[in-house]
């Protein structure tokens, strides 16, 4: 790292023109993201070497645990990256007794490696911001942004697998949805990341001094992902099994549960398994009491929906029911993490009609120009 530094102290005293600056500082942003995306790795591998030994990591892991994240990985497409991130965590051997313990270890390193590359990024688009476009400044907060989205994900992924499969509060088809769905929105996030910067040849410059750092997050996801849904897949079908051979013994035809009629109420409606009971009651009754009222009017407690938005309680426990009255609202509204558990209520979909004008032409990138953008809450 301290070449590194060196590098970029030349880069600050140099008089070379703005071009050739530019180049150094995308060639060190791709170099910093590439050793940020494989530092977590190798902290793992540093902690065994406290004695003069030069085994590697790979065989000082007990037989039993070699084995057991060998056949983890077995299932990955990048299974080398899967094994590696693994046995260099501290302490593996007496961690790993099980695939989801490998799991587990898994979700940990991506969520460290992740955690570098935003601070990478953080760091050097405000170090170096006057340099880039318009377009790779939005670009690369729109990453920033991603990038803090999928650490989240990443993060609850690895409380769900940890409570896995003995949570009372879902199902094993649930928790299982639940932990696919999490891990793979945060891949998603990584290539919406790169897609940002796929517009002009500028941007493809920047995009390559990203893309390095990306892709090794992409493949751990991946990896994790691969891991969760073969674990997952095969204890629904044992289970399902059992409840086939429980019923064949009791004489019985036993319906078996599928995932569609878990979201199934007592009226035959399916809803979507992930919509509370509460939600469906909200949806269903005749006339729902909103929070606030947004008017264009003036009638209402605001004017725009952004300010509604702006307005509400940070993390909430409850639905928290924006009315929008009739009208043609010209904003881009942004619902960022933290406004957590927002309903949008309007007049009609002919007659609430919310419009913006960002647009990948006039300088702005696709993900940014979302008319209602950046919902990361349920």
């Amino acid at each position: 790292m301290s070449k590194l530094k060196q590098a970029f102290t030349q880069f600050t005293d140099s008089s070379n023109n703005n071009n050739k600056k530019k180049k150094l500082f995308l060639s060190l942003f791709a170099t910093l993201l590439l050793v940020a995306s494989v530092v977590a790795i190798v902290a793992g591998v540093n902690s065994h070497k406290n004695n003069n030994s030069s085994t590697s990591s790979s065989l000082e892991l007990s037989h039993h645990s070699h084995t057991i994240i060998k056949s983890a990985c077995s299932s990955t497409f990048y299974q080398d990256l899967c094994f590696s991130a693994v046995a260099s965590e501290p302490g593996v051997t007496k961690k790993v007794t099980s695939h989801k313990d490998v799991i587990e270890l898994s979700l940990n390193v991506t969520c460290r490696t992740v955690e570098h590359n935003f601070f990478v990024i953080k760091k050097l688009l405000e170090e170096r911001e006057k340099m880039l476009t318009h377009r790779e400044r939005i670009a690369l907060h729109d990453c920033l942004v991603t990038i803090d989205e999928s650490l989240d994900e990443l993060h609850q992924a690895y409380s769900d697998i940890k409570l896995y499969p003995n949570s009372n509060k879902k199902t094993l088809y649930q928790h299982a949805d639940d932990l696919n769905t999490l891990i793979s929105a945060a891949i998603t996030n990584q290539v919406t990341c790169l897609d940002g910067f796929s517009h002009d040849a500028a941007d493809k410059k920047v995009r390559k001094a990203l893309e390095q750092g990306q892709v090794h997050v992409e493949h751990m996801c991946s990896n994790a992902l691969a891991m969760t849904k073969n674990l997952t897949d095969t204890d629904i079908a044992n289970y399902e099994q059992k409840m086939l051979t429980t019923a064949t013994a009791n004489g019985g035809s036993r319906k078996l549960m599928t995932t569609m009629e878990e979201g199934e109420d007592e009226n035959g409606i399916k809803w979507p398994k992930w919509m509370s009971v509460g939600d469906r009651r909200l949806l269903q009754a005749a006339t729902v009491k909103p929070d606030v009222v947004v008017a264009a009017d003036g009638s209402g407690n605001f004017k725009t929906v952004s300010e509604a938005v702006k307005a509400a309680p940070e993390k909430s426990s409850k639905r928290y029911v924006i009315k929008i009255k009739a009208g043609v609202y010209r904003e881009n509204v942004e619902v960022t993490k933290k406004k957590m558990n927002i309903m949008f209520l309007g007049d009609g979909r002919s007659n609430t009609i919310i419009t913006g004008s960002r647009n990948v032409k006039d300088g702005d990138t696709t993900f940014n120009s979302a008319t209602v953008g950046k919902f990361s809450s349920p």
